[in-house]
């Protein structure tokens, strides 16, 4: 309340000054604003803020993952072509293998010497030879278990003590699971100085699905030519017996619990042709898929198109 010559008057009143009007509102509203302006404040109304693309990060990080997803993908046939050469370099070191293997197999048998030169083993695998002496029997070994013509069976290793005192190992030949026990084949187990024929074969390469040997349970599932030399004492040699007598005879060796031996031959596995092939159609493929993708317009292309038009 203020006063003007006498009279009472509120804070709306109007005052003349020189040369113009003052309104008290005008002090008490500017002051409150000043106030109000110092505090804090939340408000529920809605703002609107312009030139911000909610769009542009989340299409940014699709493109990223795109472009990842493309590149892994890339790695697929490139690696199926390197694999692919890789068999094809296999393949002819194989073949080439075999044909060496093939050709000692046809010189002329020879007599296995006394004392065997290890560092030169290596070239005579698959030569023909021919030594004797004694089959210790009580130190035998099975491999297996081994299938011939779909029946369940062993291959019987059996050392033999040559004339001269040194020992060899020899891969008699295969029997039927129910001769495994060497008794029920004791008529046929052969005494005395024998003759045998066969080939120089060296250990078999463990793959990765094959379990260990047990040499101290005496179960062997492939042939460690040195693990089963130490064993028995003998020189890590290996003859592997050939098959005496007619094919037509072997039902009744089985069935007699006689070790059936091999027909000499080079038995080397040799699939790396399928290999190579499976590889190179992997990496066909997934070029196929690629270049699908990569021609692939993105998601939105036809919809952008169409508003443009």
């Amino acid at each position: 309340m203020f006063l003007r010559n006498g009279k009472t008057i509120n804070h709306f009143t109007p005052i003349n000054f020189t040369g113009g009007q003052f309104r008290f509102g005008s002090i008490i509203s500017h002051q409150l604003f000043s106030q109000l302006a110092k505090r804090n404040y939340t408000t529920n109304a809605l703002i609107k803020v312009s030139n911000i693309n909610a769009n542009k990060y989340s299409k940014s990080n699709s493109n990223t993952k795109q472009f990842a997803h493309k590149i892994f993908l890339a790695l697929f046939p490139i690696a199926g072509l390197c694999l692919g050469t890789w068999q094809i370099q296999r393949l002819r070191w194989k073949v080439g293998l075999i044909e060496e293997y093939e050709e000692r197999l046809s010189k002329p048998q020879m007599i296995l010497p006394k004392r065997i030169k290890l560092e030169v083993l290596n070239d005579y695998f698959y030569r023909r030879v021919k030594t004797s002496g004694k089959f210790l029997h009580d130190q035998e070994m099975l491999l297996g278990p081994r299938t011939l013509d779909n029946k369940h069976g062993y291959f019987v290793i059996t050392p033999l003590e040559r004339e001269n005192g040194t020992t060899v190992l020899v891969r008699r030949g295969w029997i039927s699971k129910d001769k495994v026990d060497s008794s029920t084949r004791k008529d046929n187990q052969f005494e005395g100085i024998v003759n045998i024929e066969g080939i120089l074969k060296k250990s078999e390469k463990k793959n990765w699905f094959t379990p260990k040997n047990n040499p101290n349970r005496n179960e062997w599932l492939w042939i460690d030519v040195e693990t089963m030399a130490e064993r028995t004492g003998a020189q890590p040699v290996l003859v592997e017996q050939s098959l005496e007598g007619s094919p037509y005879l072997i039902n009744k060796m089985i069935d007699d619990g006689i070790p059936v031996g091999k027909i000499p031959n080079v038995d080397l596995r040799n699939t790396h042709l399928q290999y190579a092939i499976t590889w190179y159609s992997l990496s066909v493929a997934t070029s196929i898929m690629l270049y699908t993708l990569v021609r692939k317009p993105p998601a939105g292309h036809f919809k952008r198109k169409i508003m443009q038009g």
